[in-house]
């Protein structure tokens, strides 16, 4: 009898033990995936600020109003992504721009296509985010977003071609 007292009373404690790791583990997850969005909003903002800089001396009107709509489509991406972190009860980082001074045209089209590399690169890391993420609906919001970005990337790719 005094064996199964002790028994239950140890695992009672386990139990309580695994609550709090299992709470834990919860809080660390919740943290990270706030982590991953601030920092994709803050990339995001700042492609799409860099995006919209280009429209000074992009010199055919078709071409600049389909890089508008890239910017566009880009930082409505980022209003999303800003969204759910405001649903989780995260805090939305303040987004910032490069501060550019006006270079020439080759100039100008070699820092479009590092805005399209670092858009590229963005959408990869969004990518891999949803992967290790647990949570079905943030994993779905950043699943919609690659995709939509690596249609941005196409037109994005056509844009410096045309360009060049």
């Amino acid at each position: 009898m005094l064996q199964q007292n002790v028994a239950e009373k140890s695992h009672h404690r386990l139990a309580f033990l695994d609550s709090l790791s299992a709470s834990h583990a919860d809080r660390k997850e919740h943290e990270r995936i706030l982590s991953f969005l601030s920092e994709d909003y803050s990339a995001t903002m700042k492609i799409a600020a860099n995006l919209s800089s280009h429209s000074k001396w992009i010199p055919y009107p078709f071409l600049l109003n389909r890089l508008k709509n890239v910017a566009d489509g880009v930082r409505a991406e980022a209003e999303l992504i800003r969204g759910a972190i405001a649903r989780l009860g995260g805090t939305v980082p303040q987004a910032t721009a490069e501060n550019r001074e006006d270079v020439g045209f080759r100039q100008s089209i070699k820092r479009l296509v590092g805005d399209m590399e670092a858009h590229s690169s963005r959408s990869e890391i969004i990518l891999h985010q949803k992967n290790s993420i647990r949570d079905a609906s943030v994993a779905m919001l950043l699943g919609s977003v690659a995709s939509e970005m690596l249609k941005q990337r196409e037109e994005l790719l056509e844009i410096v071609m045309r360009l060049s």
